[in-house]
């Protein structure tokens, strides 16, 4: 019997200077660590991120910078500090303020249901049937 190959993911965020860092944070968090947010994919999006400012004509509501890296506040304290040791110019600011909003459904490989999740934060839903 011929194996069929199933999508398993759709992944989405509003356009713009985030939209790229969204995407690959939020796919990041839902295949690299699993086991930690199975099976309530909105954990997987509520994880801090990062942010690098690199555009000169930005738009609202991101701000316009260059060669600059925001963290959002639950990342620690020790990798701040290791990120100025090596020359970066970053900024902590606080949880849930990065202007993305990833949504996706997932089919789940164990049992092909439909699992929905939405970013924390803006205002954005998921739903799967």
């Amino acid at each position: 019997m011929a194996s069929r190959s199933w999508p398993f993911i759709a992944l989405g965020t509003p356009g713009g200077d985030n939209q790229d860092q969204t995407i690959l944070q939020a796919f990041l968090n839902v295949v690299e660590f699993w086991n930690d947010w199975y099976p309530n994919l909105h954990q997987a999006f509520e994880w801090p991120r990062v942010q690098t400012l690199h555009f000169y004509g930005s738009f609202w509501p991101h701000t316009a910078g260059f060669n600059k890296l925001n963290i959002e506040a639950p990342i620690s304290d020790e990798v701040f500090k290791e990120l100025q040791a090596r020359g970066h110019d970053v900024t902590k600011i606080r949880a849930n303020s990065i202007s993305s909003c990833a949504t996706a459904v997932i089919l789940d490989p164990g049992t092909n249901n439909r699992i929905a999740g939405a970013d924390p934060r803006r205002d954005c839903y998921a739903m799967a049937y």
